[in-house]
């Protein structure tokens, strides 16, 4: 049987992750689709970011992977469309009906019929072309997953481009949920180690203990710095790393070995180590909580994210590709935002950054009830309420400063209007507007 099922608008590429080769696989091919087969997730995600939108196959019968790798391979490659290979009694396992049902569009179980295995992909490559449709960019790696026009993002992914190329240690800057992790795995997707692994170490997220047993390995494990070799080890909040874990870190960017966690023996480790911060690391330095020779070995080369106050033209387009990305995820009806939820966006000052935005955009994909989001679906404040934020700061503000003038004169209203260099009527005048003080009376 030959399926004509050709398209010139997308690739027919098919990857199949973990199957062993099979007749329908031979038909295909015939068919004119591109197979691929990948026997390793690092090996897939490499191929999947190169082949772009596709239809995926994941073979979990012979329980190669763990469903939370194959989750994670899932949830960084939107542009394809998944189909599970599994066996009968594998239904039973709730794990495995739970992955199905939130990574997949439709699965097989052994045997694997031909006919209905073909009819489902040609299905799904008409899909996979309506996909292209709605959502052009799905898929496509030339911003580096660094989104935005502003010259100030041109300028961070001409940094990334050119840092990726030195195979050195970089410390990238930015304040808190700016995206420092997506420069790192840009830098690491841009360099010669892209087909390595890239393991990731939030520093400010577990007590000393578990940290090291997470960069180290124990007895029974290796940890995030073995698992790393040949690809990028990226440690977040490099400024939180417990002290005492600071030498062990210098020691392998010295030597490129790590020690066992009994210290019996040291292992050559070729790894590329990114940091990332939001703390002034020389303060860090300068106070003693940081050792100043892992600062210079960490910061050869320094990369700054923007906060998104700085690059305030970008809102749009994020906001825009963050209500596709969930609307596709969770398959609901939102498609654009009305023009006063738009003006909202634009005019908040976003103090948490890309992160708060990717937060406030979900929400409002879940509770939106037909293709626009409106205002009322974003948990942010409107022009007048910031008005009236404005006007609650400056009397709090003014409030504050005339009980510290008061307290500095002993409760005396004239020295303390003397002090502000206003008349004593003005000074009762704003004690009473505060509530600080009853109006004197006039007496005849």
């Amino acid at each position: 049987m030959r399926m004509q099922f050709r398209s010139e608008v997308v690739p027919i590429s098919l990857v199949v992750v973990g199957a062993t080769y099979e007749p329908w696989l031979a038909t295909l091919e015939q068919a004119g689709w591109h197979c691929h087969r990948c026997y390793d997730l690092r090996a897939a995600q490499a191929l999947l970011q190169d082949v772009g939108p596709c239809i995926g196959i994941v073979d979990i019968r012979h329980d190669d992977f763990s469903l939370n790798g194959i989750a994670s391979l899932i949830n960084r490659n939107k542009q394809v469309r998944w189909l599970a290979l599994i066996r009968e009694n594998q239904l039973n396992n709730d794990a495995i009906c739970q992955f199905i049902v939130s990574f997949c569009i439709d699965y097989f179980t052994s045997s694997i019929p031909d006919n209905q295995l073909m009819s489902t992909i040609a299905h799904q490559l008409g899909m996979l072309r309506l996909e292209r449709h709605v959502w052009p960019q799905l898929g496509d790696h030339s911003d580096m997953g660094l989104l935005g026009k502003t010259s100030i993002m041109k300028k961070l992914r001409d940094q990334v481009r050119r840092v990726a190329l030195m195979d050195v240690s970089v410390l990238i800057h930015g304040e808190s949920g700016t995206g420092k992790e997506l420069v790192g795995m840009a830098i690491h997707n841009a360099s010669t180690r892209a087909k390595g692994p890239f393991m990731s170490v939030k520093c400010s997220a577990l007590p000393e203990k578990l940290i090291r047993s997470e960069l180290f390995g124990d007895s029974s494990t290796e940890g995030k710095i073995q698992k790393a070799h040949q690809g990028t080890l990226f440690l977040d909040e490099i400024g939180d790393l417990p002290f005492n874990l600071q030498s062990n870190l210098l020691h392998l960017l010295q030597d490129s070995t790590v020690e066992s966690h009994n210290n019996k023996y040291a292992k050559k480790i070729d790894v590329r180590v990114i940091a990332a911060t939001h703390m002034v690391l020389e303060k860090v330095v300068t106070e003693g909580m940081f050792r100043e020779d892992l600062y210079y070995r960490l910061n050869v080369l320094r990369i700054f994210v923007p906060s998104l106050k700085e690059r305030g033209a970008d809102i749009p387009e994020l906001a825009e590709y963050f209500l596709l990305k969930f609307a596709r995820q969770y398959n609901t009806q939102a498609r654009t935002f009305s023009e006063e939820a738009n003006k909202i966006l634009v005019n908040y000052s976003w103090p948490g950054n890309v992160r708060e935005l990717i937060n406030q955009v979900k929400r409002a994909v879940f509770l939106a009830d037909n293709v626009v989001i409106e205002a009322e679906h974003l948990d942010l404040p409107r022009q007048g309420d910031y008005q009236q934020s404005l006007r609650k700061i400056r009397e709090e503000s003014e409030r504050d400063a005339l009980l510290t003038v008061l307290e500095n004169n002993n409760g005396q209203v004239s020295a303390a209007a003397k002090e502000l260099s206003v008349s004593r009527a003005t000074m009762y005048r704003l004690l009473n507007k505060h509530s600080l003080i009853s109006a004197p009376r006039s007496f005849r």
